[in-house]
């Protein structure tokens, strides 16, 4: 009864972990060339399409479960997800999990080589212009609510003016709708930029959930490659050069 028990709950964490894995927006298989020392290059494509078909959930074991999607290839990459604790040199610190599979995993400590620092510092950078993007979008869309109501109170003084009969009506009736295009060719170009700023805004919004993040902050989620350990007996794990300008 106990196994069973265990067995049970085994099987929900796994189930909590694969289901935080879907909830996602950037893909988990990203950049599958990479490169090392001496011009080799690593296609991770057959890794990445036996991950793509392995089960999210432990399934218990039957008769009839066979081996269609063939030996995991590339064995020596892991998926590694989790946090930078820091730099040693050009090198990362990550406090990781290490998968194996979908939902086979360790958590450690690592040395992560190659780490991409341009994603990361692209992953801010987008964070900041989304912001001004957005304080732009504020204040365009307060100069065109500001410029449309101006334009209006000219215009109904335009028609006062003319109610009055007023020798100079008709010329203060002109000055005034003169003023009123004016101010609502000026609403309509604040309305045109704030369209712009939120076609850009959708742009930035759209690249910056395709970069992993938690809480706001940059994750590490990429498979690198098990390469040893330090003499500390820290894993060190190297993710390769990859070409950040063509995934």
């Amino acid at each position: 009864m106990a196994m069973k028990t265990a067995g049970l709950i085994l099987t929900l964490l796994v189930a909590v972990s694969a289901s935080a894995q879907t909830n996602q927006s950037w893909p988990t298989c990203r950049y599958p060339v990479r490169a090392f020392a001496g011009h080799a290059t690593v296609n991770l494509t057959p890794l990445f399409q036996w991950w793509s078909h392995q089960p999210l959930t432990v399934k218990p074991a039957t008769n009839q479960d066979n081996t269609a999607d063939g030996e995991r290839p590339l064995a020596a990459w892991q998926r590694i997800t989790g946090t930078k604790a820091g730099e040693a040199g050009s090198n990362w610190v990550v406090n990781a999990i290490i998968y194996s599979s979908p939902t086979i995993s360790t958590n450690a400590r690592i040395i992560l080589n190659h780490p991409l620092a341009i994603e990361e510092q692209t992953f801010y950078a987008l964070k900041s212009k989304l912001v001004e993007v957005s304080r732009q979008i504020t204040n365009a869309q307060h100069s065109y609510q500001a410029g449309t109501n101006a334009a209006q109170k000219d215009e109904e003084l335009a028609r006062a003016w003319i109610r009055s009969g007023s020798k100079v009506a008709n010329q203060n009736a002109n000055n005034l709708r003169r003023l009123a295009a004016q101010k609502r060719e000026a609403a309509n170009a604040a309305l045109n930029q704030k369209r712009q700023l939120e076609t850009s805004r959708a742009l930035m919004q759209k690249q910056l959930s395709a970069i992993p993040s938690i809480h706001g902050q940059y994750h590490v989620d990429w498979f690198a490659l098990a390469v040893g350990q330090t003499k500390a007996g820290v894993p060190v794990y190297d993710l390769g050069v990859v070409n950040y300008a063509s995934p």
